[in-house]
């Protein structure tokens, strides 16, 4: 009798089939963890650009909200500090460190997703240069064409600072009254109408169309281009606008304060504006400070106060009046076939280094630096 066995393995089947259960889950369980490291990783990468872009928005912002008193308000080596929120729930802390006269260095440090579990901050930084335009005056007043001076008119060279200026910063020294083109003829009536050292001088510069259109990297162009105020008519009386805490700067007729005595209003002793005439300009009461760029004659008439520089591109024709002046004329005599330049009244006409240099200071706009303007830093 032959023996039969029993081939049979049991119990292989659930052994095989709790190998491929476990096989499947590890592979499910892989596959979540990989998802989930690409869900982390794209999710932090998210946050982390939204965190740049705070950054980067942080340092446009800052440009282009550049508040121009700033210019005179900070000092080398302070700095100032601002926060910006983003439409994102995002926010930018940007300081401001003043290097030197003309340079400044903004850190923005952009922040996104503050208060969770994701909180990412990315700090970028860049150079500031201010566009200051470095206008080559002669003198008090700089005439291209050449002139008259006489009636009362006095044009004095000695270097004064206005009075209640802070003019530390900003030392001047005495100079010549009219600096004029070699070329052109100019005519003193007596003495004491050009008081300077020296009176008067033949300067090859005030012979130099360029001086009049050309200011280092500015221009009468870009001045013009970035004029904050642009007048096509006579403005009738200009006077500042503001309160002791703010200066109205939509009015027109608002040209800042150049008083700092009990009269000022104190919101816009810092706004020294660039006003554009595009036409002939005639101005009689009123005050104002800044660079006042004129399309073709000047002519100031009544009490008119000026603290700044006027750069005219054809002639200054004064009129009546007792106007005063204070830092610098330039005229270009564009117009070759109506004369020179004339001053006649009661008007004084003074050099200041002080009104000058913040004039110039405090209408300057902010560029990036040429080389090496950006960086991220982390």
């Amino acid at each position: 009798m032959r023996t039969l066995y029993n081939n049979k393995r049991e119990g292989m089947a659930l052994a095989l089939a709790m190998f491929a259960i476990v096989v499947i889950g590890a592979l499910i369980a892989g596959a979540f963890f990989a998802s989930n490291q690409d869900f982390k990783i794209g999710r932090n990468s998210l946050v982390a650009q939204r965190a740049f872009s705070a950054a980067e928005f942080g340092l446009n912002k800052t440009m282009a909200g550049w508040d121009q008193a700033m210019n005179l308000a900070v000092k080398v080596g302070k700095d100032t500090n601002f926060k910006y929120a983003t439409g994102d729930s995002g926010s930018a802390a940007v300081k401001i460190t003043r290097l030197n006269d003309y340079t400044y260095w903004v850190v923005s440090e952009g922040s996104a997703g503050v208060g969770t579990s994701v909180e990412t901050r990315r700090r970028t930084s860049q150079v500031l240069r201010m566009a200051y335009p470095a206008v080559r005056v002669g003198g008090a007043v700089t005439l291209y064409g050449g002139g008259d001076v006489k009636g009362s008119t006095q044009i004095l060279g000695t270097n004064v600072n206005p009075a209640g200026w802070a003019c530390a910063d900003f030392p001047g020294k005495d100079t010549t009254a009219i600096a004029y083109n070699p070329n052109s003829v100019l005519t003193i009536q007596k003495p004491s109408n050009a008081i300077g050292f020296p009176q008067s001088y033949k300067d090859p510069a005030a012979g130099d169309s360029g001086s009049y259109v050309h200011y280092g990297d500015e221009s009468w162009q870009t001045l013009v281009k970035n004029a904050d105020i642009t007048i096509s008519a006579d403005p009738g009386n200009v006077s500042p606008i503001g309160t002791a805490t703010s200066c109205n700067q939509a009015v027109t007729t608002n040209w800042g304060e150049p008083h700092r005595d009990l009269t000022a209003v104190v919101g816009c002793e810092n706004y020294f504006p660039i006003i554009y005439s595009t036409t002939d300009l005639h101005l009689n009461n009123g005050r104002g400070q800044g660079i006042l760029l004129v399309e073709g004659d000047l002519q100031i008439n009544g009490s008119f106060e000026w603290n700044g520089l006027i750069i005219v591109r054809d002639d200054f024709n004064k009129g009546n009046g007792s106007a005063t002046v204070n830092g610098a004329v330039m005229a270009r005599n564009a117009n070759f076939t109506d004369g020179g330049s004339l001053f006649q009244g009661n008007s004084t006409f003074q050099y200041s280094k002080c009104a000058l240099e913040s004039a110039l200071r405090g209408s300057a706009r902010l560029l990036p630096a040429k080389k090496r303007a950006w960086a991220e830093m982390w």
